[in-house]
């Protein structure tokens, strides 16, 4: 396992490599945006997922004892939460932001898992966020997430006194929240524990990027018709 640290300056050259790939990518085509980019690297993404990973039922399974073996949507669902990790952080690459080390570091002597973090130096805010394809969290996790997320918040605080820390929740699985049912009182009770709930209407304003919200939800969908007909 390796232990990352936030200031890590490997990862940082590497982080500066990507986004000059990136642009490289833009300059060979001015039509070629940051959105046509992304979307050309989360279907690659997919495309994998689906010829390299068993994604069927198992036997030991009720699923498996009645119908055999067959495409498991519950697997493809847990791997596609992943895609939702990679397609943010590539977002963050083809901004005008910095991606800092994500995953297992090293907070207050502990090993802690931190999905996202990533910097705007002009405003010097430093944004920090756990991400969430579900919002509907089980009951046990609730307290344990907002445990976790003041103490890497009040971590960052000492690693960056000149910065401000914006902490939060990326619930990156719908636009806004206008369509959200469910999930409502998680989302009351991590905000009145002072911990804000984006969606990615947000953080796209957050990383100056133009995504509509009918487009999105196109995208996504035709990703489900894709991945459906790879059965």
């Amino acid at each position: 396992m390796t232990i990352l640290n936030f200031q890590d300056k490997k990862f940082q050259d590497k982080s500066r490599e990507i986004k000059i790939e990136n642009n490289k990518l833009r300059n060979k085509d001015t039509k070629m945006d940051a959105l046509t980019i992304l979307k050309e690297k989360c279907n690659k993404w997919v495309d994998n997922m689906c010829e390299t990973h068993d994604t069927t039922t198992k036997p030991g399974s009720i699923k498996y004892l009645l119908y055999g073996r067959e495409r498991s949507e519950q697997a493809i669902n847990i791997k596609l939460g992943r895609l939702g990790e990679f397609m943010i952080k590539e977002f963050i690459e083809l901004s005008e932001l910095d991606l800092l080390p994500c995953g297992i570091q090293n907070v207050n002597g502990k090993k802690k898992d931190i999905d996202l973090v990533f910097i705007d130096e002009n405003s010097k805010i430093l944004y920090y966020r756990e991400m969430k394809g579900n919002i509907q969290l089980d009951t046990e996790k609730l307290p344990a997430t907002i445990s976790k997320c003041k103490e890497i918040t009040s971590s960052l605080e000492i690693l960056y006194p000149d910065y401000t820390i914006d902490c939060g929740i990326l619930n990156w699985s719908v636009y806004n929240r206008k369509i959200l049912t469910e999930g409502l009182s998680n989302i009351k009770t991590f905000e009145k524990n002072g911990i804000k709930i984006d969606h990615m209407e947000d953080f796209l304003n957050i990383i100056n990027i133009v995504w509509s919200e009918s487009d999105f939800y196109s995208y996504f969908r035709e990703l489900g018709i894709k991945i459906r007909s790879k059965d």
